[in-house]
């Protein structure tokens, strides 16, 4: 039977949601849970990576399991043993044709920049930037990434690895909450380091250090050396994955 699970996590306590050697990791964590639980090795397969530092509001991840558990007594089970900066969400049956990263047709994203006064207690989960920004310039800038594109240039993937760079911008908005500036990016998927690269791009419009016809040049560019911002993971969290059903 095929699982679906939902589940938030405090990316500053890992090294990244997929396994690496040496490094604690969102992936592996679950996967010796689990393993543990059927006397066998399970692998678990996400959404997408996040890196080092990155959080969750609402990763994906599915698996596959011989076990007769219930779905609220998974949810219980797991969160009974997974490190305290992770918390399962839900837990869902699905069909065997549910990929968590193939059947996703949108993902959102949410980048938090505090522009007030540092708050060292929040120094893992938010850009302590603690100025303010031209909002009216960055907010210009918003319209440049907003549609498909090649995001070669807003990317880490050389293009031998991930021929395709091709992707698109639903909706890429800029909220000031007063205290925050929120930047939300809905897209039909993204490439590594693409929203802290087009973040760090608006960081620096709204310093005055680049102007919003100089972005779509970047972006028309498609090139990978000639971009050099890019955010702090600490502000960045995957806030959803979206499906047909």
């Amino acid at each position: 039977m095929r699982y679906k699970v939902t589940l938030m996590y405090d990316g500053s306590a890992f090294h990244g949601w997929q396994i690496q050697p040496k490094h604690k990791t969102v992936q592996e964590d679950i996967e010796a849970i689990l393993s543990r639980m059927h006397k066998r090795k399970i692998t678990i397969y996400g959404s997408g990576r996040t890196d080092a530092g990155v959080h969750a509001l609402a990763q994906v991840f599915h698996f596959d399991s011989e076990l007769k558990i219930l779905p609220e007594d998974w949810m219980h089970a797991l969160n009974n043993q997974c490190d305290k900066a992770v918390r399962i969400l839900s837990v869902e049956i699905v069909d065997d044709s549910f990929h968590s990263r193939f059947s996703a047709t949108s993902k959102t994203y949410l980048y938090r920049i505090n522009y007030k006064e540092y708050d060292p207690f929040m120094r893992n989960q938010v850009l302590q930037y603690c100025k303010p920004l031209d909002v009216e310039q960055i907010r210009k800038t918003l319209e440049v990434f907003i549609g498909t594109h090649d995001f070669t240039t807003y990317n880490s993937r050389a293009n031998d690895e991930i021929v395709d760079q091709v992707r698109t911008i639903h909706r890429f908005e800029l909220i000031d909450t007063g205290s925050e500036y929120q930047f939300i990016v809905n897209g039909s998927g993204f490439l590594r380091y693409m929203v802290r690269m087009m973040v760090g791009s608006l960081i620096a419009v709204g310093e005055g250090k680049l102007t919003p016809e100089q972005v779509k040049s970047h972006l028309e560019a498609k090139s990978k050396t000639i971009s050099k911002y890019n955010a702090d993971p600490c502000g960045l969290y995957l806030i959803n994955v979206s499906y047909n059903s």
